[in-house]
């Protein structure tokens, strides 16, 4: 179903703005203009507009009367020159002429200028009282140049209508203030129209260069809490409800302004949320929806859908907002409740917040990392269950789910870290020296701890601040060479890049906590500050882990002060790769946004008789007479007459005679054929294959189908989904195999050298930036590199003063915080006499036994140190613009793409882009393995059909706290890694059953195999012919064999990380059967695998055969390898450390016997 991010483009309106019967409204908001122009100052005279212009590129030299562009700007670099510059560097005032060598505009080139410069014209003179041609001008004309118009005009709309230089507020607030009476209803509809356009457009919606600029926009239609545009969207509802009544306009024209309406007003909740509380609010979405039942909008048509979803979000904003969720009674069957009560004892509603400060109702305000107050807290951490028919204190189903969701995932992240840290500081309170031993006890948490740390040196390098942290040689390193130390760390898989860290420290009595993360991992010994370079110290380079103002002047007063600590690497938890999906959940929550809801989230069936879930096609082909053409996938191509299918049609209505011939005419098998026609008429597809059932192949025949519609339906990329790289690598060059070359592979951990010149990083390089991006950019450069230049200046001087106080780094802030302290170090006497040769003030020192940080706070100098600060929060938003618009060039080229390949974990650090790109299927593979928050992540905003393709019955999702896995006891309340596909799949008790297409015929197994899961998982699973004819495995008397021995298991590993199990007999025997089966000279090591359920067993299997063959590892078993302690280079024995290892890439697959077969 269409989600509420479908833009409405409505239909420009060239009607005359002549008319009469209307006027200025009574509204404060003309007033509220003028104020905010006194606010600011005179044009140019203050400070802050001078800031504000700078910030947008408007200064300098940009009106200097220059024609031709400066090649630095062109190029978006940073003119030497400056303000002395011969050239012009105004990037939308120069011809076009200038950046093509000189080459004369085309036709179109110049009526786009025309249009543009005609266009800025009008919103540079100031509006004058009822001039109506004017306003139908000024929103007719913006449309057309986002419409029709280059791409540079284009992103200089939103600029301009900003800008303090010209009168677009002005110009707005002209039209948000007119008000209408019973003759004019007409003109004010027709002149609102344009103006909706304009604002709920792609072009201004979508485009992340101006984002900056739009927000700002929508910040002043807003008003104080929605002052503004609500009493103005209010007239404009009632004044086209009149004017449909009398006849004036159109229904299209009606269900336009609605539809644009409602996206105008999520757009301004989403982006100020205190116009929630303008009482106005619900009377407005009441009078909108009671508007578009008047005109008769059909339930099928597409307008309807988005005023449905539109609205929906908006009042589940309201409601968030005001704290009053809306309560949703449970269903009854002939007047009796059907809600299954599994405890007769009524079980009590907890509702969190206040037991310490992270901890909240709405998860909106939840800080991602833990925060010490968090971590110090003995109170048990709230987790609300999955199973729907338990209380919770939210009654809405898609807030209580995204809320579920959200508290789960962060609690398998950071669960098990809040414990070890709390025993931690609670550890170091009672023994202060244990920030010096190697024995610090993190119980059972993954995590390394090196003691008698320092942050050794703060500086701002790569525009960012970063802190190299020092600390003690690992033990077993000390009598190493450099070369040794530095093969050990490459080889480890310790305090990698992105990594998080826990800096511990303890002052006085308080114990104080740091997150950082891993910034670069050094281990060249020829630098000076690197993990190798000293034979007693090692040095990782960091980042603060947070944005936390609070947290980087701790840091600057740790590396002041000279603070020592522990340092704790949590080398399992990469913030880049749950960040984004916890973030991502609460803008949903926050939004009220769930695609899909009804199918995700079904009701409890209200009839006892209640049928199967019957889903409709996707929106895109609800259209009359719309089909699919088969034609891509018919064989041999092109033989007989085209075939198509309609979703008209019903999938119950192709059993017998379309089922038929498209098995006929094509290399589907019968379960094949009915999945693919399940795919297309269903707008939330679940498609489920055992093992060898071609669930890759029949999707590589689906996507062939849905790309053949890709321009009629106005597709945009298909996105495809993928939990492993191997899968989705795989699954891309198949596409390519049959001939779909636009592919896009987002994520650099391809092994494909098919797709080396398909990844965005590489595609992206050859698009052009605007002129407005060039500039922009160029100025964000030049400001970043203006205030590096002055915050290592600063830093400097903390170091010079951590090092020896001087009288010259510290006068200034002594005389200002404490000016009696400061006439006591006076070179002049009461006299008048001056004291010569060295300062009062080093005189004392050298006299005295004082240190500059033995007192922290006493002598610190905290002016310096919120100078530094000042400078970094100034440098916030100038990379924020700089990430938007790197970030709007990638969403172009992505949006040109037909297929869009992209990991989870990709998915996951993209998603502030690809929320933007128009995509409106998306294909999930591997649905099965795929954990249900980052599935719903992966419902993009513009996404209309949904398709999973997996196994439930092979490998579920990998999470790390066993504490909430369905296989344990203790976690079956919680069910973290039950995937969406298997919940829906299985069906819940008391709610309708979910339709799965089945796959079930099997090529990969011989018989004997297939019967072992036939038996058990698969009891429909049929074997194909060509399996009968496998030939038998050579050098094996038989293909099937069982060995059953007696041979004891080792003990687990003192390694408290490492409680794996593992059988040395058996890894002997496995490495005798693999060198036997290889001498045969028939297979090679590719076509053997090994499985085993542990992964201490796995850890010694890759050892031992390392030696003689390229072991291969799955990308989960590396995972779980890390996850469960067995370090690659750790392990091995002293004896082996000299050789190369080499062959670290993936092998057997393990836990489940099904996922492999």
């Amino acid at each position: 179903m269409a989600d509420s991010g479908d833009r409405w483009r409505g239909s420009r309106s060239r009607s005359g703005a002549g008319g009469r019967g209307w006027g200025r409204g009574t509204e404060s908001g003309r007033g509220q203009n003028r104020q905010r122009g006194g606010n600011f100052g005179a044009r140019g005279s203050t400070t802050g507009r001078g800031e504000r212009r700078n910030t947008r590129g408007e200064g300098g030299n940009l009106h200097r009367g220059r024609t031709r562009l400066c090649r630095f700007i062109e190029h978006g670099k940073h003119c030497l020159y400056g303000d002395n510059c011969s050239f012009s560097h105004d990037t939308a005032n120069t011809s076009s002429s200038s950046s093509t060598g000189g080459l004369a505009d085309t036709p179109e080139q110049c009526r786009d200028r025309e249009d543009y410069h005609g266009w800025k014209r009008l919103i540079k003179r100031p509006p004058m009282p009822n001039d109506l041609h004017t306003i139908g001008m000024i929103w007719q004309g913006a449309l057309k140049i986002l419409d029709e118009g280059d791409r540079n005009w284009k992103q200089m709309v939103p600029r301009d209508l900003d800008s303090e230089e010209n009168h677009g507020r002005d110009h707005m607030d002209s039209l948000l203030s007119m008000s209408s009476n019973d003759h004019g209803q007409t003109t004010f509809v027709t002149l609102a129209q344009p103006f909706l356009s304009v604002f709920t457009h792609s072009a201004m919606l979508d485009c992340l260069s101006v984002d900056t600029f739009v927000g700002n926009l929508y910040s002043f239609i807003s008003g104080t809490n929605g002052s503004r545009v609500i009493p103005f969207l209010t007239r404009l509802c009632t004044n086209l409800a009149n004017a449909y009544g009398n006849a004036e306009i159109s229904k299209d024209f009606v269900e336009t302004a609605l539809a644009a309406t409602l996206i105008l007003l999520r757009e301004i909740l989403k982006r100020e949320q205190r116009a929630a509380f303008h009482e106005g609010l619900p009377d407005l979405i009441n009078f909108v929806e009671n508007t578009a039942d008047t005109t008769g909008i059909g339930k099928a048509d597409r307008v309807h859908h988005i005023i449905l979803n539109q609205s929906r979000e908006i009042r589940a904003i309201i409601a968030r907002v005001n704290g009053l969720l809306p309560s949703v009674p449970a269903p009854t069957v002939d007047g009796v409740s059907t809600t299954i009560l599994k405890y007769t004892y009524p079980r009590q509603v907890i509702v969190p917040g206040g037991k310490h400060d992270n901890d909240h109702g709405d998860i909106t305000k939840i800080k991602i990392l833990p925060t010490e107050d968090e971590i110090r807290s003995d109170e048990p951490e709230f987790l609300p269950t999955t199973d729907l028919d338990q209380p919770h204190f939210l009654n809405d189903p898609v807030a209580r789910h995204l809320d579920t969701q959200f508290r789960l995932l962060h609690h398998d992240i950071f669960g098990e870290l809040k414990v070890a840290l709390a025993g931690l500081i609670h550890s170091i309170t009672d023994d202060p020296k244990l920030l010096e031993s190697w024995k610090l006890n993190l119980g059972d948490m993954r995590a390394y701890a090196y003691p008698n740390a320092y942050l050794a040196h703060v500086s701002n390098e790569n525009r960012d601040f970063e802190a190299h942290v020092s600390f003690s040689q690992i033990q077993a390193l000390l009598k190493k060479t450099a070369s040794q130390r530095c093969e050990w760390w490459d080889n480890s898989s310790r305090l990698e890049e992105g990594a998080l860290l826990c800096f511990v420290s303890s002052i006085g009595n308080r114990t104080s906590l740091l997150f950082l993360t891993v910034s670069k991992k050094c281990t060249n010994a020829k630098k000076d500050r690197s993990l190798t370079s000293d034979d007693w110290k090692s040095t990782i380079v960091t980042k603060l882990a947070t944005r936390s103002q609070s947290d980087l002047e701790t840091m600057i007063k740790f590396s002041c002060q000279g603070t020592r600590g522990a340092l704790i690497d949590f080398p399992g938890i990469l913030l880049a790769t749950f960040v984004p999906i916890l973030e991502n959940l609460q803008t949903m929550y926050r939004s009220g946004r769930l695609p899909f809801q009804q199918w995700i989230l079904p009701n409890r069936q209200t009839h006892k008789s209640a049928k199967a879930t019957n889903i409709p096609p996707p929106l895109y082909a609800r259209t009359h007479r719309f089909s699919f053409s088969l034609d891509s996938i018919l064989e041999p191509a092109g033989l007989g007459s085209g075939l198509s299918y309609s979703p008209e049609d019903g999938y119950e209505a192709n059993s017998a005679g379309v089922l038929s011939e498209i098995e006929e005419r094509t290399s589907l098998d019968r379960a094949q054929c009915e999945a693919l026609i399940a795919a297309l008429t269903r707008e939330f597809a679940l498609l489920q294959g055992p093992p060898g059932t071609g669930k890759t192949y029949l999707g590589v025949k689906l996507m062939s189908v849905i790309l053949a519609c890709k321009a009629k339906a106005d597709l945009g990329p298909v996105v495809v989904v993928c939990y492993t790289n191997h899968a989705l690598d795989q699954f891309l060059e198949h596409l390519i195999e049959i001939g779909i070359d636009k592919i896009i592979r987002i994520g650099g951990q391809s092994k494909s050298s098919l797709l080396e010149g398909k990844n965005l990083r590489v595609v992206a390089q050859g698009e052009a930036k605007t002129k407005s991006e060039g500039y922009l950019l160029a100025q964000s450069y030049r400001r970043l590199d203006e205030d590096q230049q002055q915050i290592n200046s600063l830093l400097g001087l903390l170091h010079a003063t951590k090092k020896k106080p001087e009288w010259v780094n510290l006068k200034h802030h002594i005389e200002r915080r404490h000016p009696r302290i400061f006439t006591q170090f006076s070179r002049f006497d009461e006299d008048g006499f001056e004291t010569v040769g060295k300062e009062p003030f080093q005189k004392v020192l050298a006299a005295t036994s004082l240190s500059f940080t033995s007192k922290p706070g006493k002598t610190s100098i905290a002016s310096r140190r919120l100078n530094a600060i000042d400078w970094w929060n100034l440098g916030h938003e100038i990379r924020e613009q700089q990430e938007n618009i790197h970030g709007e060039i990638n969403r172009r080229v992505l949006q040109t793409a037909d297929v869009i390949g992209v990991t989870t974990t990709g998915l996951a650090r993209g998603i502030s882009v690809l929320q933007r790109v128009h995509s409106k299927i998306i294909i999930c593979e591997e649905a099965g393995e795929v954990m249900e928050p980052h599935m719903i992540s992966a419902m993009l905003p513009y996404v209309e059909h949904f398709i999973q393709i997996g196994d439930h019955q092979q490998l579920r999702p990998q999470i790390n706290n066993h504490g909430l896995s369905i296989e344990s006891k203790r976690g079956n309340p919680y069910q973290l890694d039950r995937s969406q596909f298997e919940r829906l799949s299985m069906g819940e008790t008391g709610r309708p059953a979910f339709p799965v297409a089945q796959l079930n015929v099997q090529r990969r197994m011989r018989p004997e195999v297939s019967t072992l899961i036939q038996s058990t998982l698969y009891p429909r699973l049929i074997d194909h012919g060509t399996t009968k004819t496998f030939p038998d495995v050579v050098g094996m008397r038989e293909n099937v064999f069982w060995l059953d021995h007696t041979n004891m298991e080792e003990q687990p590993s003192a390694d408290r990380h490492q409680k794996s199990r593992s059988n040395d007999w058996e890894v002997d025997m496995i490495h005798a059967l693999v060198r036997h089966i290889v001498r045969q000279g028939v297979y090679s090591s590719s076509q053997i695998a090994v499985l085993t359920p542990y992964t201490g067993q796995l850890q010694k299997l890759r050892a031992k055969m390392r030696s003689d063959f390229e072991v291969v590892l799955s990308e989960r078993d590396e995972e779980k390898l890390t996850q469960d302690g067995f370090d690659h280079y750790e392990d091995v024995s002293a004896a082996e450390e000299s050789q190369t290892i080499e062959n670290r890439s993936t092998p057997l697959e393990k836990k489940k016997l099904s996922e492999m077969l």
